[in-house]
């Protein structure tokens, strides 16, 4: 997947960031949006305090925030672009401001200019509650809230007739992703249990973290009816597909 950085320089993770030779950034100004030789590059980490409220909760997500780097590569100015809570957005903005930046390089002079930095909160597996993400990687061993007779996410049941969708919810296109002509695909493994509700959703392959959560919450709030084995009703996994494309919207507004 391609991502188009016409709009925003986003940094996919708190730790690393994705830079990119000649890419347009946006003007101190915000009046538009210039072409620099050099962006910004994040060069110390960001260490967001976790609300401790937020972690008894099980409240996870990620901040985008919208930050101004000086010409020392100083965070002069930061303010939430897209947010997750506002307990979390709170904790974001008081971290992001002790990040410290290479400066943006135009003509060999650092400039002054506008980035977008995501700050991730995420819990131990041990601790997430039903409905959250999860990645593939961290089911192993399951979460501890698991119900008994709940089947393993890699296990294979036979069953004579499968989930089908009796109310289809389209997941919501994350602004930020939209502006920046971001487009993707996410798998999403949903348990169905016997009442044909949705248990859980895990994400099981992502072209892009900013398509995750809205994928999850559209898997949550669909309905099914539920897998059938030797005339019973049973739990069971599905997947369920979703495309994130910039021309299915614009179709949608017509």
């Amino acid at each position: 997947m391609k991502t188009k950085l016409i709009i925003l320089i986003l940094f996919f993770s708190v730790v690393g960031i994705f830079a990119q030779q000649k890419a347009k950034v946006q003007k101190a100004d915000e009046s538009g949006f210039i072409e620099v030789d050099e962006v910004p590059v994040l060069i110390s980490k960001i260490k967001p305090s976790y609300p401790e409220i937020a972690r008894l909760a099980g409240i996870e997500g990620t901040v985008y925030l919208k930050v101004l780097v000086d010409e020392n590569g100083n965070v002069e100015k930061t303010k939430v672009e897209q947010g997750a809570k506002e307990i979390l957005d709170n904790s974001a903005l008081q971290a992001s401001k002790k990040a410290k930046f290479s400066p943006a390089i135009l003509n060999d002079k650092p400039v002054k200019v506008w980035v977008i930095l995501p700050v991730a909160f995420k819990l131990d597996v041990d601790k997430k509650t039903e409905g959250k993400s999860l990645k593939y990687g961290e089911i192993v061993p399951p979460p501890s809230n698991a119900k008994v007779g709940d089947p393993d996410i890699n296990d294979f049941i036979l069953v004579e007739k499968y989930p089908e969708m009796t109310k289809e919810v389209k997941p919501e296109y994350p602004e930020i992703a939209k502006r920046a002509g971001i487009t993707g695909k996410v798998f999403v493994k949903v348990l169905v249990d016997k009442e044909g509700t949705p248990k859980k959703a895990i994400v099981m392959k992502s072209d892009s973290e900013l398509f995750n959560q809205s994928a999850v919450d559209a898997a949550l709030k669909s309905k099914f009816t539920p897998a059938i084995n030797k005339g019973e009703a049973i739990a069971v996994w599905i997947v369920l597909p979703y495309k994130f494309a910039l021309d299915g919207l614009k179709e949608e507004k017509k």
